[in-house]
């Protein structure tokens, strides 16, 4: 019996893509067709039976700290306190925990986190890196030589985020634009973390000045809590439209705008539609923390235009002690936590909108156009057993398959059944 040589690097039989059951040929890390039944006949070096389960572009981990990812374990190696209650002694307990940090040590956290994004799904991450007195170049220079180790397997995108604050860390600044100077993606900040109104301001104009200079994305985290005395997200939304940046900034968390009035907080997001910002924001705020972190307006800014992804935040960290980097969970909580059933005139009770937040969505959160599954595209795309979207949110267990360039990067088996264990 003669063997075919295989004439294509990968098939994907029987895929539902959109409203359409497909096959899928990949060449030379190319979609090379799209179509029913294209797979017939066609050898391959590797073959995955998707049954009628989805194939969807990438997902997108829209915002993260890899350089402080499944470092909790550090807390009691240290010798620091196990149970913390106030926001200052967190943030000091972070300080004591980053500035024992070492560029192997981010390195090999933040790879971990890599390959557990891979594994379920997520091609791009968009991450962030503090950048400050404490840690100084360390947790950057860990991540990027994260990002390099793990470059055959998803796409990184490093903010350098001057966690300590700009006015009140000086020399922040300089070490923000050394990092730029080193490759990172986009330039972070915090303005709310600053002492004085006036100061945050100052942060706010420092991180577009160094924005322009490097030519780069904005990617900041401001009004973190629902306090109403936070106030940096419309004069970010007026800088953005003064400085041309529209479409290149993502605000992350944004709870305070739940706590303004009606009126002031529709006067900010018709700002922020208008300044073509992105909002990411983190349902696993909504526990864990004092004060009360929020998830702010999702369903009026969502109204509005504005594209809203969500983010996993911080994973088994000095602030979280759970996660597991599963874009399906986290889309799951986030349709419980907007909510998006309440969001009127959403098809499918806002299930797809949930999945566009760590799609489409994220892709803007991230700084990137969003990623697309066509012929004659780039052959990167996830396989989910579940054959509905869902199916895909109720993330019972069953094969997933992330594929890169047209190779196999990561897979699920999970087992159907406890019976098959």
């Amino acid at each position: 019996m003669t063997v075919s040589e295989p004439t294509a690097d990968l098939v994907v039989v029987d895929a539902r893509v959109g409203d359409e059951r497909v096959d899928v040929v990949v060449r030379d890390g190319v979609i090379a067709a799209l179509a029913p039944r294209a797979a017939e006949g066609v050898p391959a070096r590797r073959r995955i039976e998707a049954a009628g389960g989805l194939l969807l572009p990438p997902f997108v981990e829209a915002h993260s700290h890899p350089d402080k990812a499944m470092s909790r374990s550090m807390i009691p190696e240290l010798g620091l306190p196990s149970v913390l209650h106030t926001r200052p002694e967190k943030m000091q307990r972070q300080r004591d925990l980053k500035a024992a940090f070492t560029r192997a040590n981010v390195a090999e956290r933040a790879t971990r986190f890599f390959e557990l994004a891979v594994g379920n799904g997520i091609g791009v991450v968009a991450g962030q890196a503090d950048v400050d007195t404490v840690t100084g170049l360390t947790s950057f220079q860990g991540l990027m030589d994260a990002k390099e180790r793990c470059a055959g397997l998803l796409d990184v995108r490093v903010t350098a985020f001057p966690q300590e604050g700009i006015v009140q860390d000086p020399g922040a600044a300089d070490l923000v634009a050394a990092a730029l100077e080193a490759g990172a993606d986009r330039v972070g900040g915090w303005p709310n973390n600053e002492r004085t109104y006036d100061d945050q301001l100052t942060h706010l104009d420092t991180v577009f000045a160094l924005a322009e200079r490097f030519g780069v994305g904005i990617d900041v985290n401001v009004d973190y809590f629902t306090d109403p005395t936070e106030r940096m997200l419309v004069p970010l939304a007026e800088r953005t439209v003064a400085h041309g940046m529209q479409g290149m900034v993502n605000a992350n968390h944004v709870g305070a705008l739940e706590t303004y009035s009606d009126d002031d907080a529709a006067r900010a997001i018709e700002a922020v539609a208008e300044a073509g910002i992105a909002v990411t924001v983190c349902p696993t705020n909504l526990g864990g923390s004092q004060p009360y972190r929020g998830v702010s307006r999702a369903v009026e800014l969502l109204a509005a235009g504005v594209p809203v992804a969500v983010g996993t935040g911080n994973l088994q960290d000095n602030w979280e002690p759970f996660g597991n980097l599963d874009p399906m969970d986290m889309a799951r909580l986030a349709w419980h936590a907007v909510p998006l059933a309440g969001l009127a005139g959403l098809a499918g009770e806002g299930i797809d909108t949930a999945l566009a937040l760590v799609g489409a969505h994220a892709a803007a959160a991230a700084g990137i156009p969003a990623p697309e599954v066509v012929r004659g595209g780039p052959a990167d795309f996830v396989v989910l057993a579940a054959t509905s979207p869902a199916d895909a949110l109720r993330n019972e267990p069953g094969p997933r398959w992330t594929v890169r360039r047209g190779r196999v990067v990561g897979e699920h088996r999970a087992s159907l059944s406890w019976a098959e264990r």
